[in-house]
Parts: C-alpha cells; structure tokens; sequence
C-alpha cells in the first residue's frame, strides 16, 4: 500500500492540505467563536501570533515527513519538504507585512 502514496504529487499534495487542516483544526477546538477564516486571521494578526500558528502547522507537517522517513517513502516525503518550503515563504511574507 506504501507504493501507492509513494508518489513526489502525493506528498506535495499532502504537504499543502495538512497544514491547512492543522489550521482548521486549531481554529475549532480553540477559537470557534470567532468567525472563519477572516475574524480568526484578523485575531490572530491583532495579538501578533498568525506567524507562530503558522510555524506549528508546517511543525505537525514534517512529522509526518520523519514517518515518511521511518516507512521508507522517499518522494512522498520530498513532496511534503517542496510544500513545507512554500508555507516558509508565506511565514516569510506574513513577518514582513
């Protein structure tokens, strides 16, 4: 079944959705009141934290890429190392607005 996910597309696929879906989830379990995506983004802009949740998102990311490591899915976890470099730009973009 590894062979199946062991695809560069499927980790970089993966690699861009599971950070979102850690986002999601951080917004779910610990601030459903506000509205999403734009009343927690702007919450979270206010108390200067959107780029530490960010850089927590892209962490749970890549530990999914040290088990890609351990089941011996090379290109699934290059994959999710290309995606993770493009959530570190916008972590780049978001320091520098």
């Amino acid at each position: 079944m590894l062979e199946k996910i062991n695809k560069l597309w499927v980790g970089f696929v993966f690699g861009i959705f599971f950070p979102a879906f850690c986002f999601f989830c951080y917004w779910l379990f610990m601030h459903n009141q506000l509205s999403f995506p734009y009343g927690f983004i702007r919450y979270l802009r206010m108390g200067d934290m959107l780029q530490e949740v960010v850089i927590a998102c892209i962490i749970a990311s890549l530990a999914v890429f040290y088990i890609s490591l351990n089941k011996k899915i090379f290109d699934f976890g290059k994959g999710l190392i290309i995606a993770s470099f493009l959530y570190v730009g916008l972590v780049l973009y978001i320091s520098l607005l």
